[in-house]
């Protein structure tokens, strides 16, 4: 499955925000597998998806370019960290600390960054939901069945992606959802 043209002929953007598109949910999820699972788990992805540290280079290098949407600083941890600075910080302030209390800790943190990724590229909260099934489709092509389901257990957001939906992967609830809650 080719990631990138998915998300461009979907979604209706072009190839630039498509890759930042992906490198916000998958370098999201990244980070999940690396925390919950391990470094190893975390480099299976990446070897699996070879285009991954580019698409993530991509989404933090548009947020940062006031021309393909607003600006979010850079307060020097990488595209976690900007996405957690526009939302208010990590702690509890501002709309981060709200969706954490309100869905319930680190996945919602990660979900909110991905929600201000998408708002930050111009996507409404129904293209939003389109990514959900595009991304876990991609994953279980990539991945194989074996380490998709390692990947699954290891990153909370992932099954808030598939949802509980079947094969199509459920994309009105999870993370399309939350997002179209915080910015819809």
């Amino acid at each position: 499955m080719d990631l990138i043209g998915a998300l461009t002929s979907q979604l209706g953007i072009d190839s630039n925000k498509a890759e930042a598109v992906a490198g916000g949910v998958l370098g999201a999820i990244r980070g999940q597998v690396a925390d919950s699972a391990s470094p190893e788990a975390a480099a299976q992805l990446d070897s699996a998806v070879p285009q991954l540290g580019g698409w993530m280079e991509k989404a933090k290098s548009m947020l940062a370019d006031p021309s393909e949407g607003p600006a979010v600083p850079d307060n020097g941890g990488g595209i976690a960290g900007m996405l957690g600075a526009a939302l208010g910080g990590g702690g509890g302030g501002g709309l981060l600390g709200a969706a954490a209390g309100m869905l319930g800790g680190k996945e919602a943190q990660d979900i909110a960054k991905v929600g201000v990724l998408m708002n930050g590229l111009g996507l409404d909260a129904s293209k939003t939901a389109m990514v959900a099934p595009i991304v876990v489709g991609f994953l279980k092509d990539k991945l194989g069945g074996g380490t998709f389901d390692m990947i699954l257990k290891a990153a909370p957001m992932l099954s808030a992606l598939k949802g509980t939906g079947g094969d199509d992967g459920g994309a009105a609830g999870g993370i399309a959802g939350a997002i179209g809650g915080l910015f819809g």
